[in-house]
């Protein structure tokens, strides 16, 4: 008898099934049937979770072939960058002297002393990767800025697992250390510093 699993948790999976390819550009497309089978749910939640995939850039839907997990662009790699680097200035300015929420404070911190113990391997690197994205997005000063910085987070990942960043120990030692300067500079300087920080790191 299959299990059914929340809608959130098959997000999360096929979120990281996707950073996880090893091809930046191959066209993969994602079949509802077979999806909704593989966590023991219809079709309908399924069809929800490509959407909310699809609002975050990570799949789009192709006339006649389907929802596909949505291709990187080789000429554009350097602009992705660029965008979320400009989000992040962006939600600084937008900030302005506020706090970091309390609780998102400590999730940040509880990301600090969970990525200084984590394993230095592909899924090491994703998860640190992603609860940053999560608590950015999260503490955005505005919905609209915080979903497009969410898109452009995910979108700069996917880079980075295509392109191996784990391997390379001094990316690995960047991102840890970008991690304790945004916890330093949320405490400091509030919101506006941890996304000042963000803005000045190549994550």
């Amino acid at each position: 008898m299959l299990v059914r699993t929340e809608s959130s948790t098959i997000a999360a999976v096929l979120r990281t099934r996707i950073c996880m390819m090893q091809s930046s550009t191959e066209e993969i497309t994602l079949h509802e049937g077979m999806i909704a089978t593989e966590f023991g749910v219809s079709r309908t939640p399924i069809r929800q979770v490509l959407q909310k995939l699809a609002y975050e850039r990570l799949v789009e839907t192709r006339s006649g072939v389907g929802t596909i997990v949505s291709p990187l662009d080789p000429d554009h790699r350097d602009r992705d960058l660029v965008v979320l680097q400009q989000l992040f200035r962006a939600a600084g300015i937008c900030s302005q002297e506020a706090p970091l929420r309390s609780d998102v404070f400590e999730r940040l911190v509880a990301v600090q002393a969970i990525s200084e113990i984590a394993s230095r391997d592909a899924k090491g690197y994703l998860n640190t990767r992603t609860e940053l994205l999560e608590i950015a997005a999260e503490a955005a000063p505005d919905t609209i800025l915080g979903d497009a910085m969410r898109a452009a987070h995910w979108r700069h990942i996917r880079w980075r697992m295509a392109e191996h960043a784990w391997m390379e120990a001094p990316v690995f030692d960047a991102l840890i250390d970008t991690v304790r300067a945004c916890v330093t500079e949320a405490r400091e300087n509030g919101a506006a510093g941890f996304y000042d920080r963000l803005a000045s790191q190549e994550l």
